[in-house]
């Protein structure tokens, strides 16, 4: 029954489409804006970038479903189906600017991907649901949707349940990870879309090759077809289309049981049957206080007129610590007044010491610790934590405040997590300070404890150490990246530097994070180890053979997808252009940041190119192998700036950004009037090569002017003259008139 359903939606999308194409014009542009992947489902599945509506019509026109009944040709139907769903939401980009009015949000452009791709790698978002249709019942929904938010998934959600999350009152967005995509069911393609450049940008996997797709699909990209409520038969094709494509449905409806990619479930259990199908387990962690804590949470603002009180802050102070103690002892402490006590709007001292103890735990790992207290904060609803150490800066809003919620509250939920995330913290105390004398007397002590770790973070250099360390998180996405991290070297995704690794490393020996033994330095400029060409040779499965820490030329670092910027070469003049992840406008090349980032994503060696984060640009040893800072020729106006302190003083303005030029034409002529390094450096190697051209003729008539000596020795001896030559260069100007 179901196999026939499917074959019959695929006919039906089919016909439908060559309807809708039949009355457009052939030479209307078709595109998704933001992308570098055309129309992903079809460049990714045929390796064919359509490009107007002419191009449309002869691949629909060239499609067939076959009537025979079975599960191989409903599959294909399937995949039929989804090409004409992606021709059909072209067909509107085409023809609107914004076809999509809010709340939907139709295509997702590649910068969103891209930014959803570290949380998805760490595992912080576990797994991305597609979910379509409808639920029919205002408390399932709730469960539901609390079921998703709770173990923070990235929800696609598509069709009638939006417009029931509107009437219960459940609100959704990007920043709440349920993303109301449309309503109509053509609009499911761009939850397919999103899912298929996954193995594009971060696999490097060409479009095309569909077998590698689909099991990059299957086995690396977490994803699952919620669908719910009554199923006609193109919304049927399309999910069959999933499943062809390595994407399991699941639905509360009853369907013929594949395991793995087609399940049944009740309402009740669907996410958890959901994540099951994919093997993903997710712990939820229970808190007995009056408002939600989760990552759902994070990225919540409370704005002025929402806030019941400020703690610390730009007009007030106050500051946040973790310090490892012998003795611990599981309590949360409040010295001052609790918020119920504080009056509406104010501002206040506030500080959070955090003491942990554990026989593994040592001092250095105090500032890694400290990090999270940011997070943490975060995920409890209502509250909004800004910055770090004393410049810490906390909102709680009225909602969070009239439901209950106290520091106290707080205080055992960030116990909670510590312990939670960190089982090598034995026993944790919390103690908060609002005290305002008190606060001011800590502060002092905190001061000074974060002066002595910066003196010591900032002494280390890869001279200093015997161990680096490297990061395989990002091989669910990029198979053969491997993630060389050092002390003048950061994770390319920025989140992770050297005393962040060395704690991960520790508090968890068999994780993504490991030791690499330096080794032998076999290029100190460069940056080549025996112990890194050793281990990146074995957890690259043997397609990465050497490593250079500091060369875009020379092996290169390879790059995942999560890359905060990228270093790329300009040919022209011989130097490199960085480019980061939010820079919206193009390079000299007239290439945006996400169409070089397709470049030397996945795991990729790419000479050229490579992949960076941000605070390596600030190490003295930032591309020391090609030349340093003097070969940097092109930034970002607001990437210069960020950099501004490790820029040598000669040089900053003579480094171009989008304001000086568009072009690498306009790029040489800014060069030169700036009088750049590199300029210099191109006129030395022209002399050079002159000067060896001269040198080569010189040699020549050298060698000739044997023959011209013996010429004129003979010249002399018939006129009577005697020549002495020894060591000369004799030039003879045969224009020279007797």
């Amino acid at each position: 029954m179901v196999v026939s359903n499917i074959i019959e939606g695929g006919k039906t999308a089919l016909k439908l489409t060559k309807e809708i194409l039949e009355k457009e014009d052939d030479n209307l542009k078709v595109s998704y804006p933001g992308t570098n992947y055309n129309l992903p489902i079809i460049y990714g599945l045929l390796g064919k970038k359509v490009e107007t509506v002419k191009d449309l019509k002869e691949l629909i026109n060239s499609l067939e479903i076959k009537e025979e009944e079975s599960l191989e040709n409903a599959l294909d139907a399937g995949v039929v189906t989804l090409i004409c769903a992606e021709a059909i939401e072209a067909l509107k980009y085409a023809k609107s600017d914004k076809p999509y009015k809010e709340p939907y949000v139709g295509f997702i452009p590649d910068e969103i991907l891209r930014g959803l791709g570290v949380p998805l790698v760490e595992g912080k978002i576990p797994a991305i649901l597609v979910v379509i249709g409808k639920v029919g019942d205002k408390d399932k929904l709730k469960k539901l949707i609390d079921d998703i938010k709770k173990r923070n998934i990235l929800a696609l959600l598509v069709g009638d349940i939006i417009k029931e999350m509107d009437e219960a009152g459940i609100e959704y967005g990007l920043d709440k990870l349920l993303v109301p995509i449309g309503e109509e069911i053509t609009s499911a393609i761009h939850a397919a879309n999103l899912a298929i450049r996954a193995p594009l940008i971060f696999g490097g996997i060409e479009p095309g090759k569909v077998e590698e797709i689909i099991d990059y699909l299957k086995n690396r990209v977490p994803a699952i077809v919620v669908a719910l409520g009554e199923l006609d038969d193109i919304t049927l094709a399309a999910g069959a289309g999933c499943i062809k494509a390595g994407v399991p449905v699941i639905t509360n409806n009853e369907v013929p049981v594949i395991e793995g990619a087609l399940e049944s479930s009740d309402i009740d259990n669907i996410i958890e049957n959901a994540l099951k199908m994919k093997g993903v387990e997710v712990k939820v962690v229970e808190f007995d206080i009056p408002v939600s804590v989760g990552p759902m949470n994070e990225g919540e603002r409370v704005r002025g007129p929402d806030m019941y009180v400020e703690l610390a802050g730009p007009k007030s102070y106050g500051f946040e610590l973790v310090k490892v103690v012998d003795k611990a002892e599981d309590k949360v402490e409040i010295i001052g007044k609790d918020i119920d006590e504080m009056e509406e709007g104010s501002r206040n001292p506030f500080a959070i010491i955090v003491q942990v103890s554990g026989d593994n735990l040592e001092e250095d790992l105090e500032g890694v610790l400290e990090r999270r207290i940011h997070e943490f904060f975060n995920y409890i609803e209502g509250v909004m934590h800004l910055n770090q150490r004393d410049q810490v800066w906390i909102r709680i809003n009225k909602n969070s405040f009239n439901k209950g919620l106290r520091l106290k509250h707080i205080g055992e939920v960030v116990k909670q997590l510590f312990k939670e995330h960190f089982p090598i913290i034995e026993k944790c105390d919390v103690i908060i300070i609002t005290d305002p004398d008190k606060v001011k007397e800590e502060l002092e002590k905190a001061k000074e404890i974060y002066k002595k770790r910066d003196e010591k973070t900032k002494s280390i250099r890869e001279e200093d150490v015997d161990v680096f360390y490297g990061c395989i998180m990002c091989q669910s996405f990029a198979p053969t990246h491997v993630c060389v991290i050092t002390p003048d070297r950061p994770s390319l995704c920025g989140s992770i530097n050297y005393l962040d690794a060395r704690a991960a490393a520790k508090i968890d020996p068999n994780g993504p994070i490991f030791e690499i033994p330096k080794g032998e330095c076999l290029d100190e400029k460069l940056g080549v180890y025996s112990g890194i060409n050793d281990v990146v040779r074995e957890r690259s499965q043997g397609s990465v053979e050497e490593m250079a820490l500091h060369s875009a030329l020379t092996n290169p670092c390879t790059s995942c997808g999560c890359f905060e910027a990228i270093v790329f070469y300009i040919l022209d003049v011989d130097g490199f252009g960085v480019v980061h992840r939010n820079f919206r406008g193009e390079t000299p090349f007239g290439l945006p940041f996400s169409s070089l980032a397709g470049q030397c994503s996945g795991g990729k060696q790419v000479p050229g190119f490579v992949g960076i984060s941000i605070a390596y640009m600030k190490s003295p040893k930032f591309l020391q192998g090609d030349g340093g800072w003097e070969r940097v020729v092109w930034l970002p106006k607001e990437l210069k700036e960020r950099v501004k302190d490790a820029i040598p003083e000669e040089l900053y303005d003579k480094i171009a950004t989008e304001e000086d030029v568009k072009t690498t034409d306009e790029l040489v002529k800014f060069l030169k009037e700036k009088g750049h390094p590199i300029v210099k450096k191109s006129e030395d190697v022209a002399e050079e090569v002159e000067e060896k051209e001269e040198t080569v003729v010189a040699e020549k008539e050298e060698k000739e002017g044997l023959e011209v000596g013996e010429m004129i020795t003979k010249l002399a001896k018939e006129g009577g003259i005697q020549i002495i030559m020894k060591n000369v260069k004799i030039v003879i100007n045969f224009n020279v008139k007797k």
